[in-house]
């Protein structure tokens, strides 16, 4: 279920930026059926749309697909159009992934998991060295009579 929080606010009278759609269809949701767009999360954490029957028209009618990389725009009430209106526009068709520059690339690299055995092996002697330490200092060994005894 999506999180209200997370729900995409429409700018009035400009484009959003490029929005990658990840998946959309009718879920149910606990006040019935609704379409949920989801999309990649912006920057501000949106991760999801819920358009109207106007704008999910407009999307069949562009062929806003999933992969797809679009703009929703938010047209304000006019006199002809007296409670504004939506625009839908495809940027790239099955784009997959947003076009990244390699600075973004590489620092998000390092966040990939990675097969380093050699890693995890120096790992788990720190681990076994912590572990004696710490049985050690918890067991009677190296205690002497009187040191519990405060020196002042």
């Amino acid at each position: 279920m999506p999180d209200q929080e997370n729900k995409l606010v429409y700018p009035e009278g400009k484009p959003t930026e490029p929005l990658l759609v990840e998946r959309m269809g009718y879920e149910e949701l606990p006040f019935g059926n609704k379409y949920v767009v989801y999309i990649k999360q912006t920057i501000e954490g949106y991760d999801h749309f819920m358009p109207s029957d106007g704008l999910i028209d407009k999307m069949k009618k562009e062929n806003v697909d999933v992969g797809d990389m679009i703009t929703v725009e938010k047209i304000p009430p006019s006199e002809k159009y007296t409670y504004g209106y939506f625009t839908v526009t495809v940027i790239q068709k099955g784009a997959g992934t947003p076009p990244t520059h390699k600075s973004i690339e590489k620092f998000e690299g390092q966040f990939e998991p990675k097969d380093d055995k050699i890693g995890l092996h120096e790992l788990t002697l720190r681990v076994d060295k912590l572990e004696k330490m710490v049985t050690t200092l918890s067991s009677e060994a190296g205690h002497k009579p009187g040191d519990e005894k405060l020196p002042f």
